[in-house]
C-alpha cells in the first residue's frame, strides 16, 4: 500500500502557485532559420505532460516543444493559465500554441487547430488508497462526488455517456481551476473521486508518491495533441517534427517523466 507522503499537500500547493508565473525561455537559433518568438500557453499541473518540478516547468510536452524550437530556430515565451484559460488563450489568438496534455475533440477543433496525435491515453477515476473505493458496477457511481478541472474533456464524456442513461447527474460534478486543487480536495476528504488519464495516474503514484489508486477504469481512450491558433503557419512544420521524433522516442519521454 502506498503511504501518504508528508510533502503531498506542499507539492500540490507549489503546482497551483506556479500557474500564476510567467516564464520566458529561449531556444537556440539555427543558422539557416529566421528567428521568431512563439507565445505558448500552458497549464503546468498536468503530469507527465506539463508540470512543476524543483521550481522548473518540465514534462513530455515541454521537452517536445523545446526540441521543436531548437530544431527550427524559434524562441518562445511560456505563460501559465488554469486549464480553461489555456484553451481560451489559443482559441482567442492570445497564444500561438497551447499544450499540457490537451485532448483532441470535435468541439475544440471548431476554434483551434491540432497537431497530429502524439499520445493515446485511457481514463481512470481515482481515489485515496486508504479509502479503497472500488466500482464494479456503474450504478455505484452516484454514491460518490466526482471532480476535475473546468474545461477538461471528461465533462463531455459524462454529458454524452452518463447523463442520458441516468448514471451520473451534471449538477453533482465538482469543477476546479486546476488538477492540483481537485487533488487537494480529494486529500482533504472533500471529494471522493477524480477523473485523470492513465499517464497522469502513473506519474502521481510512481514519481510523486501520491496515495492514489484507480477505483474504476473508464472504457474510453482519447488522443492528445498540441493546440494551435486557427490557420497556424507552423502546425505542419510541427507535425513534421513529431514524425521525426517517432512514436518510440515520444513513448520514452512519457516513461521518463512518469517515473
Amino acid at each position: 500500500m502506498i503511504k501518504i507522503s508528508p510533502t503531498f499537500s506542499k507539492t500540490l500547493l507549489t503546482s497551483a502557485c506556479v500557474l500564476l508565473a510567467l516564464f520566458s525561455l529561449g531556444c537556440s537559433k539555427s543558422d539557416n532559420k529566421t528567428s521568431k518568438v512563439l507565445q505558448a500557453a500552458i497549464s503546468p499541473s498536468i503530469p507527465p505532460f506539463t508540470f512543476e518540478e524543483n521550481g522548473q516547468v518540465v514534462g513530455v510536452d515541454i521537452e517536445i516543444f523545446k526540441g521543436f524550437c531548437e530544431s527550427r530556430g524559434y524562441t518562445y515565451n511560456l505563460k501559465a493559465y488554469d486549464f480553461q484559460g489555456m484553451l481560451g488563450a489559443v482559441a482567442s489568438g492570445q497564444a500561438d500554441v497551447a499544450f499540457s496534455g490537451i485532448s483532441i475533440t470535435p468541439k475544440r477543433q471548431e476554434v483551434m487547430d491540432f497537431s497530429n496525435p502524439y499520445v493515446e491515453n485511457g481514463w481512470n477515476l481515482v481515489s485515496l488508497t486508504k479509502r479503497d473505493i472500488k466500482i464494479t458496477d456503474l450504478s455505484q457511481i452516484k454514491k460518490y462526488s466526482i471532480g476535475f478541472p473546468t474545461g477538461a474533456v471528461f465533462m463531455g464524456y459524462i454529458e454524452k455517456e452518463w447523463v442520458p442513461t441516468g448514471i451520473y447527474p451534471i449538477n453533482k460534478v465538482k469543477l476546479y481551476p486546476s488538477m492540483s486543487e481537485a487533488l487537494t480536495d480529494l486529500s482533504n476528504g472533500n471529494l471522493d473521486l477524480v477523473f485523470v488519464d492513465s499517464s497522469m495516474l502513473l506519474t502521481y503514484v510512481n514519481k510523486m508518491k501520491m496515495p492514489l489508486t484507480s477505483s474504476y477504469e473508464v472504457p474510453y481512450s482519447d488522443k492528445l495533441g498540441f493546440a494551435f491558433v486557427k490557420g497556424s503557419p507552423i502546425r505542419e512544420e510541427f507535425n513534421k517534427y513529431l514524425a521525426e521524433l517517432g512514436s518510440e522516442k515520444i513513448l520514452s519521454m512519457e516513461t521518463k517523466w512518469s517515473k
